[in-house]
């Protein structure tokens, strides 16, 4: 091997071992790699298990906590979709169960960046998430977990130790389960799309302005960016009706979450109450509606949800006098 060669190899290495990233905050196990998983899944999880504790970070239910990267890594792959999750275990094994408590489709770890922030310029993202009351007291592990956008097909996942306080884990086993892909014989990515999760959970926000498809491949759609709840808001209660010798009035049901398996269609006013025929209802949201069937005894009509004129009908239907 010749000089210069041998110069654009060391190079070459230097520039693969130091192109990755990994959590500033919550402080990681100590000697963290900034390298993703192996494709085999051989170091999974928590790349192999060193859990040697540096920091514990502290969590109390209720308050929130900012994901956070280091200012000098800059292999940020055009972003993607990240999870946060937690294991009741406190040195995880691949047999471990992990969680999701927070879900970020598109932007993580910058929303700016076409490719890596040192060749494509942009910034590194921060990200707030509240601790849920489902996490049972005391020492837990945490991990955080990327799907990249450009590059090479590939899972990162770096772990630290949590130590909660004020948890009930009161549901934490019907938390949904963390989403694996590209290690382990597991679902492949396809490069160039945000991602969605089958099972984000409750806390969710999408921050990414370009296409999505799920995570284990479909038809990707058209994002609209900014961040947004998971679901959108509580159709309007049922308006007021003259009494009448007939059951009552249902409630209004509640709207249903985003990636219903209803039909849909685009829409400008945000949160408003859209009709498809007076079958069927949804709520504006992002640009984009899903519709449900209204409740039993209702109708969609002018932008609300009306109980049906039933005493009428029956009425016409008396013989007469």
């Amino acid at each position: 091997m010749t000089k210069t060669s041998l110069v654009a190899a060391v190079l070459a290495m230097a520039s693969t071992t130091s192109a990755h990233i990994f959590m500033a905050n919550p402080v990681p196990f100590a000697g963290t790699a900034k390298d993703p998983l192996d494709p085999s899944g051989s170091n999974f999880p928590c790349q192999g298990g060193n859990y040697q504790i540096t920091t514990m970070n502290e969590w109390t239910v209720g308050s929130e906590v900012i994901l956070s990267f280091p200012s000098d890594q800059t292999a940020t792959h055009g972003g993607g979709s990240c999870q946060i999750s937690v294991t009741k275990d406190t040195k995880p094994t691949k047999d471990s169960e992990w969680k999701v408590i927070h879900s970020i489709i598109g932007g993580c770890p910058t929303s700016d960046s076409d490719g890596n922030l040192d060749t494509h310029g942009g910034t590194l993202g921060t990200y707030g998430f509240t601790i849920p009351e489902e996490l049972p007291e005391g020492k837990l592990t945490m991990a955080w977990t990327w799907f990249n956008k450009v590059g090479n097909r590939e899972m990162y996942m770096n772990c630290a130790p949590i130590n909660v306080s004020g948890g009930t884990g009161k549901g934490f086993d019907a938390l949904p389960d963390m989403a694996t892909a590209n290690i382990g014989g597991t679902c492949g990515t396809t490069e160039g799309s945000d991602y969605t999760f089958a099972n984000p959970g409750k806390s969710v926000v999408k921050l990414g302005s370009g296409a999505t498809q799920p995570l284990c491949g479909g038809a990707s759609e058209t994002g609209s960016g900014g961040g947004f709840s998971s679901a959108p808001a509580p159709a309007p209660a049922a308006p007021a009706t003259p009494k009448e010798p007939t059951a009552p009035a249902p409630s209004a049901p509640k709207a249903p979450a985003t990636g219903s398996s209803g039909g849909g269609s685009s829409c400008s006013d945000e949160g408003a109450t859209i009709c498809n025929g007076e079958s069927q209802f949804g709520i504006c949201s992002n640009g984009a509606v899903v519709y449900q069937p209204v409740a039993p005894g209702t109708k969609c009509s002018g932008g609300a949800i009306a109980r049906r004129d039933l005493h009428r009908n029956a009425r016409s239907a008396l013989p007469p006098y």
